[in-house]
């Protein structure tokens, strides 16, 4: 275990920057200023353990342990809003008079209160439980803090920024379209049957090597352990290797209820669309047009019923980055709002790919 956890930090950490390094955001002034974040977190890190193993509280194992969690969750939290303010430092700045949207804080709020929820249920437990089993929601209510703590610090930043980017679009919008109840039954039954038909047919020709690397993994971990026989240490490794297997077979089918799913969704979202110097709103989904570890790639447009725009997206997946299309229907009487956006998006995203010119027939 010594020897996985760094093997994925590190190559997650590679992973992220290689994304990174292709946003429109990426700077060499920012990549500084990330490595200084990163040399005050590992000096940090440095001094909090030194202090915890010699300080005052070196003669109380327990307090030691708490005051580590402690440390560890702040230092993450911090670290993580550092990092967000660095690579998404633009927020839209709105006028006093402007509605804010907060429909992704909510959900971001939830979360936070579950949490919360769930570690006032760890303290009561261990309040009431017998001494030699008080450890037992101790662990499990600091191993969630310790791995939720910085994960749900980002997503808020992250929520906040859409829904003040969402409020600006709303509120000044370059165009706004308006669909009728049928033009919207269509547009869900086409999404519907563009997703079926573009979900790829499962094949372990492209899963077998991250299957037999990390099979490797676990079977050279297991080698390189000091205690265990040669037996455990073979069922070690068929174990990982099975559990990756499920995982596998688990993900992909999950993925083909995607298409139902988003027709639901889909049924029940607002019949307009929005775009806007911020991103655009449409299919009851917000998208901004460029954050680090999403933006927009290529812009075009399909004449052909139902007509269309393509918003493809390139999108950061842990170490990988993967490109999604967003389709947009046309409204009747709309087609000339193409040129303008054209313009616009060539304006605000200089790096994607825009052509919404529609040729004369």
């Amino acid at each position: 275990m010594q020897i996985v956890l760094p093997i994925i930090a590190i190559l997650t950490v590679l992973g992220a920057f290689s994304a990174w390094r292709r946003s429109p955001l990426y700077s060499v002034g920012i990549a500084l200023k990330l490595l200084g974040v990163f040399l005050l977190i590992v000096a940090a890190t440095v001094g909090v353990s030194m202090g915890i193993v010699n300080g005052p509280i070196s003669h109380s194992p327990a307090a030691q342990a708490i005051l580590a969690l402690v440390c560890i969750v702040g230092l993450g939290i911090g670290a993580t809003a550092a990092l967000v303010r660095i690579t998404d430092a633009h927020v839209a700045q709105l006028p006093q008079s402007v509605q804010l949207v907060t429909i992704h804080r909510h959900k971001a709020q939830r979360w936070i209160w579950r949490l919360i929820a769930y570690l006032l249920i760890a303290a009561v437990a261990a309040l009431l439980l017998p001494s030699w089993w008080k450890w037992l929601p101790l662990f499990l209510g600091g191993f969630v803090l310790l791995g939720c703590g910085p994960m749900l610090t980002a997503y808020y930043m992250y929520t906040r920024r859409l829904d003040r980017g969402m409020s600006a679009v709303l509120a000044s919008p370059w165009a706004h379209w308006q669909y009728t109840p049928a033009q919207w039954e269509a547009w869900a039954q086409n999404q519907l049957e563009w997703e079926r038909s573009n979900i790829p047919e499962f094949a372990w020709k492209s899963k077998w090597r991250a299957v037999v690397v990390l099979g490797l993994v676990f079977a050279g971990c297991s080698l390189v352990a000091d205690d265990g026989a040669i037996g455990e240490k073979a069922v070690i490794t068929v174990a990982g290797t099975a559990l990756v297997i499920v995982i596998v077979l688990v993900a992909n089918w999950s993925s083909r209820g995607d298409p139902e799913r988003h027709y639901r969704r889909l049924r029940t979202a607002p019949l307009e669309a929005y775009f806007g110097a911020e991103g655009f709103f449409c299919n009851g989904e917000y998208s901004p047009w460029i954050l680090s570890g999403k933006f927009l790639v290529e812009a075009s447009a399909a004449t052909d019923p139902p007509a269309r725009l393509v918003l493809t997206f390139e999108t950061f997946t842990g170490r990988t980055s993967v490109r999604v299309a967003k389709r947009i229907p046309i409204p009747d009487g709309h087609m000339s709002d193409l040129a303008l956006l054209q313009e616009k998006l060539r304006e605000h995203c200089g790096t994607a790919k825009v052509h919404l010119s529609i040729p004369a027939a």
